[in-house]
Formats: C-alpha cells, sequence, structure tokens
C-alpha cells in the first residue's frame, strides 16, 4: 500500500504523472539534488525563519514523524494555540504541513511562506490542497494567504521584506479539483507500469531539470527532435506524438530555418560543419592582449548589503586568462572570502588586470555585460574603466552558434558541452562543481564553514571551476584560429 501522498507528489502528479510515478515506484532512479537546488532549500528555509518572527505566538511543529506532527498539531490546537507553525494534518492518505496556521475571524488562515517576489501558480495549488484536507480535518478555514517576498525592501532595512497577499477567492475554486485529483493520482501511484505521457523540453526541464529524466528519456536518441536548436515546444511535442524522435525520421516537409538544417545535416552526416571564412573574419577583429573573462554571481533571496533589494545579483569571484602577443597566457583571479560585500575589492582587483586596450572575450555577453553595467551604476568613480572594457566584450558564444556546429554539440552550445568536444582534454565533469548555479551555493557553503579546513576546501573547487570557464576559451580560441581555414 502507498504512503501518505505528500504535497510535493500532489505537485508532481499535476505537472507529470510519470513523474509521480517514478518517485512513488523508482525513488531510487532520481538525480541527487544539484548544489544549486540544495541552496534554493535552505534559502526558502531561511526566509521561513525570518517570517516566523513576524508572529510572536508562534509555536512551532517541529517533528519531522508525519505520526508525531500531526498528534503534536491536534494537541497544540486543544491546548488552545492562537498561532502554529509547520503544522500536520493527515487526511484520507493524503499528508500535509501549513507553513502557518493562525486564528482568524471565527477559524483559522492558512498562510503559505515564499522566498519568491513571484507569484507563481503552483503557490495556490499548494494551499488548494492544504485547504482541502483541513477541511476534511473539520478545521474552519476563514482565508489563504501567500507571504512573497517584497521587491521595494532595501537593506538595511527589512521591516517590510514581505507583502502578504489574500488568495481565498482563487484557491477556493482550486480547491473543488482536489478530490479529482488526489483520485487519479492515488490510482497512478498504485500501478506496476509506468503511465504513458508526453515528453517536451519545457515540461521536463522546468522550472528546474526534472530529476528522473535520464530513466524516461532513455529511448530519446541524444540528438534527437527536442535538440534541433530553436525548436519550439508545439513542434517538438508534435513530432513526438507522432512517434518521430529521430533527426532521420523527419518529414520531407518539415520546416527547418538555415541554422537547424545545418545542425540536423551535421548530425545526419556525422561531420561539423564549420563556416572557417566567417570564424577568421571575426577572430580577425579580435586584438591583443586579448583577455578571457568570467564571473560568478549570486543573488540571494535575503538582502545582505546596503543598497540591496531581493534576488540583486552582484559578483564575488572572476577568472581572467590572458593571451599576449607573443602566445604567452597569464592568469589572474579574484575570490571574495569573507561576509562583506566583494564589489569593491573585486573591482579594484579586476581594474588592475585587465588593461586600457585589448578585446575582452566571454562565453555568453549578456551576463557579463550586466554584471559591469551595475557595478558602473554603483561606483561611478569607475564608470569610465568599466565602461571601456564594456565596449571592448566580445562573445565567443555567438561565433560558435553563428558559424560552428558538431553532431557532439548536441545541439547545445554551451561551454559544459562545446568544451569536450573540441578541447577533450579538458572537461567539467572532473570538477565537484557541475554548473554555474551550483558556484554561488559553494560560496556561501564557504562562508559558513564550520572549520577552517572545510573553507579551503570551498575555496579551493570554486577557484578549479571559474579557472576552467576561462582556460576553456582560451583554448576554444586556439581550435577556432586552427579551424578557421576550413572553407565555407
Amino acid at each position: 500500500m502507498p504512503s501518505d501522498l505528500t504535497t510535493a507528489q500532489y505537485l508532481d502528479g499535476i505537472h507529470c504523472l510519470k513523474r509521480l510515478w517514478y518517485k512513488e515506484k523508482h525513488p531510487e532512479k532520481a538525480l541527487s539534488p544539484s548544489l544549486y537546488q540544495q541552496r534554493l532549500l535552505d534559502e526558502h528555509a531561511a526566509v521561513k525563519t525570518l517570517a516566523y518572527s513576524y508572529f510572536p505566538a508562534g509555536v512551532p511543529i517541529e517533528t519531522e514523524a508525519p505520526d508525531v506532527a500531526v498528534r503534536h498539531t491536534q494537541i497544540a490546537m486543544r491546548r488552545g494555540e492562537s498561532c502554529l507553525f509547520n503544522a500536520a494534518f493527515r487526511s484520507n492518505g493524503t499528508f500535509v504541513r501549513c507553513d502557518i496556521l493562525q486564528k482568524y475571524g471565527n477559524g483559522w488562515r492558512i498562510i503559505d511562506i515564499r522566498a519568491s517576489k513571484k507569484f507563481k501558480k503552483e503557490y495556490l495549488l499548494n494551499l488548494a490542497l492544504q485547504k482541502y484536507i483541513l477541511d476534511t480535518c473539520h478545521i474552519p478555514i476563514s482565508a489563504t494567504h501567500l507571504i512573497l517576498l517584497n521587491d521595494a525592501c532595501v537593506y538595511p532595512d527589512l521591516s517590510n521584506l514581505f507583502v502578504g497577499e489574500d488568495v481565498t477567492g482563487a484557491v477556493n475554486l482550486l480547491e473543488q479539483r482536489v478530490p479529482d485529483y488526489l483520485s487519479t493520482f492515488n490510482t497512478i501511484r498504485k500501478r506496476d507500469t509506468e503511465p504513458s505521457v508526453l515528453i517536451g523540453k519545457s515540461l521536463c526541464n522546468r522550472p528546474d531539470r526534472c530529476a528522473f529524466k535520464a530513466p524516461c528519456w532513455a529511448f530519446v536518441p541524444k540528438n534527437s527532435v527536442f535538440t534541433i536548436p530553436k525548436i519550439t515546444d508545439p513542434e517538438a511535442t508534435a513530432l513526438a506524438e507522432n512517434g518521430i524522435f529521430r533527426l532521420s525520421d523527419l518529414p520531407a516537409d518539415f520546416s527547418l530555418t538555415p541554422a537547424q538544417r545545418i545542425y540536423v545535416d551535421s548530425v545526419l552526416e556525422n561531420k561539423p560543419a564549420i563556416d572557417g571564412v566567417a570564424i577568421r573574419q571575426v577572430l580577425a577583429t579580435l586584438q591583443y592582449p586579448i583577455h578571457f573573462l568570467d564571473f560568478e554571481a549570486d543573488r540571494p533571496a535575503i538582502p545582505r548589503f546596503d543598497g540591496f533589494k531581493v534576488h540583486e545579483e552582484f559578483p564575488f569571484q572572476y577568472s581572467c586568462h590572458v593571451l599576449h602577443a607573443d602566445g604567452a597566457v597569464t592568469h589572474h583571479e579574484y575570490l571574495h572570502t569573507d561576509t562583506t560585500d566583494p564589489r569593491p575589492l573585486l573591482l579594484k582587483s579586476l581594474l588592475s588586470h585587465i588593461s586600457d586596450r585589448g578585446s575582452i572575450v566571454v562565453y555568453n555577453l549578456s551576463f557579463e555585460r550586466r554584471i559591469l553595467i551595475n557595478l558602473a551604476a554603483s561606483f561611478p568613480e569607475y564608470a569610465s574603466a568599466l565602461q571601456s572594457i564594456i565596449e571592448r566584450l566580445w562573445d565567443q558564444l555567438t561565433v560558435i552558434r553563428k558559424h560552428y556546429e558538431h553532431p557532439d554539440f548536441c545541439g547545445s552550445k554551451s561551454l559544459k558541452s562545446v568544451l569536450p568536444v573540441l578541447v577533450p582534454s579538458l572537461s567539467y565533469k572532473t570538477l565537484d562543481i557541475q554548473e554555474g548555479g551550483d558556484a554561488p551555493a559553494v560560496w556561501n557553503l564557504m562562508l559558513s564553514a564550520n572549520s577552517e579546513t572545510e573553507k579551503q576546501e570551498w575555496h579551493r573547487r570554486l577557484r578549479a571551476y571559474c579557472k576552467l570557464d576561462t582556460l576553456a576559451m582560451v583554448e576554444i580560441y586556439k581550435v577556432l584560429q586552427e579551424e578557421s581555414t576550413y572553407p565555407a
């Protein structure tokens, strides 16, 4: 018999029935949460803890064990408590916990706390399930509220960090659908065979990559209709619905853009498509010394530094390789190692290592440009120097996207996809940090380390990751130089 259905499983079921089934039948096949995903969970917990401080009468139900939590909740309510944190309820094989359950008029109100300044439908779906279960437990619910982060809040004044929103009407409407959802989900969880569902890029990768994507997509070739560059979800889904996953099975009349056609032909012919003339022309615009620059940045839910808002971005690390005209390569870097604002020291280091001439190569120009623009706005005394850097930015990603296709890119032009193909001796797989989103998570782990040994280990991992980003651009540049002799 399946265990209680949880709120997380309920939301999984609404998103994808197969995800719900895998979580019930084969949880061992789930991809472990990334450092980035764990950071989001930790931030949510920190936001909840801070929000609780605004409810001084609140009594926490601290135990994780469902049976004990339900019993402690019942005892607290019989005792006459007016506000409970993490109140637990069970009904009809479903278990829920309410962030805050507070006396409100002649009944109670459920308050859900989110580490976000933006409203999402899943928040209402969550509240609708909670309200339904509490209704079946004969707990009178007068209202349902959301607590979100307030974009108008500016550090150090956190008195207005939270903003409340009454969502009672919307939740009451969604509650009507809960019984049907529960019936469907419990049927799915009892099945021995996985349900048949559509797969797709958005469905399986947003808001985060599904933990069960690997087993679910096992039958999909590494180059498929889903990896065609800029194919729309409706287009890919329509092909999949007709059993078309392989590029070799694409209908002859399926419309492809020129870039998509180059990709498909490259895969079908199993050879790269390189526009050597175009690459040679764009490389000729680079000027020595050529700087290869990469930032790592954080955007915490709770602002930390004067003048900062919720989820406002700031850099805490950079790496810069410099290729000189004689072929020599030097490396410079900065990693902030304490809880103060990183920007002043980072900026001082950056400007000492980037000369006033020479191109500045980045991979995905929009990110580095945004960081530099924000630094210039915050430190007007350095605006002129930063503007000079901005004007010299050169995007390596654009060159790859426009002029270099390879079957082993599998439709992705990310640095993590391109590097091992063009430079097999280098790979991110040997690093503890696997993606950019992990870097701020590791930085925060470093800042909160319990020992100097632990701090130094996180420090080492961050330096290795950021350094590889810029070394990768150097080596890719060399490959592009060699292959720019290819004819178009």
